[in-house]
């Protein structure tokens, strides 16, 4: 049996994605000499971008098929609930030139209420918790700000002041010691200023007037002329910006308001397509159902993002969400065989850098920048070379 195998994978070029001179997944995929942007590389067995085994030219969920207690495990189906060759992570490689919509993520009992209601939009009952590892420098918007840089925003905007209720205007002028219950707050201010229209142009024009911009207002306005007159543009204000350096991680969990902006990443995220929308798109959007489940607890910068683990000298880091559906190995051997731990999980592993070796038994694939390969559970895995690899799996 092959212990490993190496994927062709599926490329999607959204609007959004980088030019093929600039983009990452068309330099993986050897598309850089075209004119289309390059958004997306899938990496796994979702049905809208189906990986494919080079030496058969199968599905890979076909290929799991043949062999389900060899290819795929226990532990995937257990996780997952489905006794067939499909994953339950997909693995990407994400080339952001413009911003991505502003978003949440269902749980996977909500999943199954907006799949039985609308399938059109909600197009399975999963959930999609979700990690960004940067590749470059990475920049988005990630969860609500504290509580006194919201009140800092809005009460240098008074230009919107005159379209909110009574209740949010007598907390922003009289400061945070006024906020009793600082979730309900910024329920309520999010619902008021999604809600409003011409919230944009509001602000907009306001800032045309002015010659002191806040870095807010610097962000502003670069998104605007992606997204002019937007009502998700407001939630600058609000929302954390978050920059990432290379190697660092920002996890999204379920009902966690997020938007991409710029930079290539590795992303990870339970085997989903649910996306509930309410801006900086044309896409299908919700409003209502994410005001309703968006999860407003206000934290810092820092807080969003997710720490790794160091193991094997120094040479490995461990990106571990506090879900099963998967995790995240980043792995550099520097030119030492590194063996890596047997999981019991199959894993899906990128060559981002470099070139070397991956091996197991009697089989062995070389790899360079943009090569993917598949290792079944319960083998042990050899890496040697100079490169970088990312590897996902479900957690045990």
């Amino acid at each position: 049996m092959s212990q490993i195998v190496k994927l062709t994978c599926s490329v999607q070029n959204y609007a959004w994605g980088k030019s093929a001179a600039e983009s990452l997944v068309a330099e993986f995929t050897k598309n850089s000499h075209k004119t289309e942007p390059f958004a997306e590389l899938w990496m796994g067995t979702h049905p809208r971008g189906h990986s494919v085994v080079k030496q058969t030219g199968q599905k890979l969920s076909d290929w799991i098929g043949e062999d389900l207690n060899s290819r795929l495990g226990s532990v995937c189906p257990a996780i997952s609930g489905k006794e067939n060759g499909d994953l339950p992570f997909l693995l990407k490689i994400l080339s952001i030139d413009k911003a991505l919509s502003l978003q949440v993520h269902p749980t996977k009992e909500h999943a199954a209420e907006l799949h039985a209601r609308d399938p059109q939009h909600y197009p399975d009952p999963n959930h999609k918790p979700e990690m960004a590892i940067a590749l470059t420098v990475f920049e988005g918007l990630c969860g609500f700000r504290p509580v006194n840089e919201i009140l800092e925003n809005m009460k240098a905007h008074k230009e919107l002041h005159s379209h909110l209720s009574k209740e949010i205007v007598d907390i922003i002028n009289y400061g945070k010691q006024s906020v009793i219950d600082e979730i309900s707050f910024i329920k309520k201010l999010f619902e008021e200023l999604i809600k409003l229209e011409k919230s944009a142009d509001i602000v907009k024009e306001a800032l045309d007037r002015s010659s002191d911009l806040s870095a807010s207002d610097e962000l502003f306005n670069r998104i605007h002329a992606q997204h002019p007159g937007d009502g998700g543009l407001v939630c600058i204000y609000l929302l954390n910006h978050v920059i990432l350096q290379p190697g660092e991680c920002m996890f999204l969990g379920a009902n966690k308001i997020h938007a991409y902006f710029s930079g290539d990443c590795v992303e990870c995220m339970a085997c989903s397509d649910n996306v509930i929308r309410a801006g900086l798109t044309v896409k299908f959007s919700d409003v209502d159902t994410l005001v309703n489940m968006v999860d407003c607890t206000p934290g810092s910068v820092a807080s969003q993002k997710l720490t790794p683990i160091r193991t094997k000298g120094d040479n490995i880091r461990m990106y571990v969400p506090p879900v099963k559906d998967f995790a995240v190995d980043r792995v550099w051997p520097n030119n030492k065989p590194l063996t890596l731990v047997n999981k019991a999980s199959p894993q899906i592993m990128l060559c981002t850098e470099g070139s070397g070796t991956v091996s197991s038994g009697d089989c062995a694939e070389n790899i360079s920048p943009g090569d993917v390969v598949f290792v079944v559970p319960h083998v042990s895995v050899k890496v040697t070379g100079d490169f970088t690899i990312f590897t996902a799996y479900c957690q045990d």
